[in-house]
């Protein structure tokens, strides 16, 4: 698995291709796109916006590396082994062995908590950005 420096995450509402961190490319970052299980389960949801929410996770993971990004767009087979996306964001750091991961402000409260308890070793750093 190739090694990056940074580990970003972004949750299929954040799909903004105009955010500061798509300005310019970054040989030492990889942004992670991730269909979970976590997410499909959590309330009672239509599927055809789950489908929906997929689609453009998946679009959008296409449109950054066609700008040049390094992506992993990780499917619900792919994550299929990961209880939840702390556990998903703890086996990407390792795969990565990256010294830092960062996330953008979740919207909703319930991962905005989950990602603030996040526990990662010691030597990543861990950024939130708005």
């Amino acid at each position: 698995m190739r090694k990056f420096d940074t580990l970003r995450l972004l949750l299929g509402d954040q799909l903004d291709i105009q955010h500061q961190w798509f300005n310019q490319t970054n040989d030492g970052v990889c942004y992670v796109l991730a269909q979970l299980r976590q997410e499909t389960d959590y309330a009672l949801h239509h599927i055809q916006k789950v489908c929906a929410f997929f689609s453009a996770m998946e679009q959008f993971s296409g449109q950054l590396q066609t700008k040049g990004h390094h992506v992993r767009y990780l499917t619900l087979n792919d994550t299929k082994a990961d209880a939840s996306l702390d556990a998903l964001i703890i086996r990407l750091c390792h795969e990565h062995q990256v010294k830092r991961f960062e996330y953008q402000q979740p919207d909703e409260y319930r991962l905005h908590k989950q990602l603030q308890t996040l526990e990662l070793p010691k030597h990543i750093e861990i950024n939130c950005v708005d």
